[in-house]
Parts: C-alpha cells; sequence; structure tokens
C-alpha cells in the first residue's frame, strides 16, 4: 500500500536530518523482523500518523511487532511508575524485598526489548536487596 508523503509536516529535527530533502512522495508498507522473531509490516498509514501527526524522528524505524510493543509500553510505564514510588517512599521501599525484586526483574527484562539497561540502577538494587 502507498500513501501520500508531505515531508514540510515533519517534525523540526527530521527537517534537519541529512536526507530530508530526498525524501520521495509516498510512503510504502515495509516488512520486518520483530526481536521476537515474529514478521510484521509498518504500514504505510502508520508510518505518516508516525512522522506527520506524532513527529517521530524520519530515520526511526520499527523494530518490535504490536505484541512485544505493547509489552515494553506496558512495562516502561511499570518503571515509572516503581521509579516514582521509590522516589516518595525511600526508607519502606528498601525495606521491601519484594517490591526491590520486582523492580530489579522489570529493569532486567526492559533490554529484551531493545533498549538500553539501565545497569547502574540495577546494581543499586542487587545491593539494596543484600542488605534487606
Amino acid at each position: 500500500m502507498k500513501v501520500r508523503l508531505n515531508k514540510d509536516s515533519y517534525s523540526e529535527e527530521s527537517k534537519r536530518s541529512i536526507g530530508h530533502e530526498f525524501l520521495g512522495s509516498e510512503y510504502k508498507d515495509i516488512e520486518y523482523v520483530c526481536i521476537c522473531g515474529k514478521r510484521d509490516v509498518f504500514k504505510a498509514e502508520e508510518q505518516k500518523e508516525d512522522y506527520e501527526v506524532r513527529k517521530e524522528y524520519m530515520w526511526a524505524r520499527r523494530v518490535l511487532c504490536r505484541s512485544c510493543w505493547r509489552e515494553c509500553r506496558k512495562l516502561k510505564f511499570e518503571l515509572t511508575e516503581m521509579e516514582k514510588w521509590y522516589s516518595e517512599n525511600k526508607n519502606v521501599a528498601l525495606q521491601s524485598p519484594e517490591f526491590l525484586k520486582s523492580w530489579l526483574k522489570a529493569l532486567q527484562r526492559y533490554p529484551g526489548f531493545g533498549k538500553k539497561a539501565d545497569t547502574a540502577r540495577i546494581e543499586f538494587l542487587k545491593k539494596a536487596l543484600k542488605n534487606t
């Protein structure tokens, strides 16, 4: 499938990017393989939405299928909530092995989605667990 491209609607960052001036006139479906091994398609309409409406960077490419993407977003939300709860309840959190183990497990799963590991926080949690 093909969808008309409007490069004037791209983010300012994308407009400054090398290659912006060489963009074609339309989006085309792009097949890819997720990091889990599942084949998926980055549909032309989704590209238009991502780059022109949501202003994602023009060279960003999909690496996660829809189910991995949903799982990754859920995990990212959980990590944000855990970090927030920890910062508001440090003394309680540091005395809760259940919370620390859960947080550590979530942090260790995150790189499985192609994301950067928070090695400093992981080491901090391992040490905190030893002290409980």
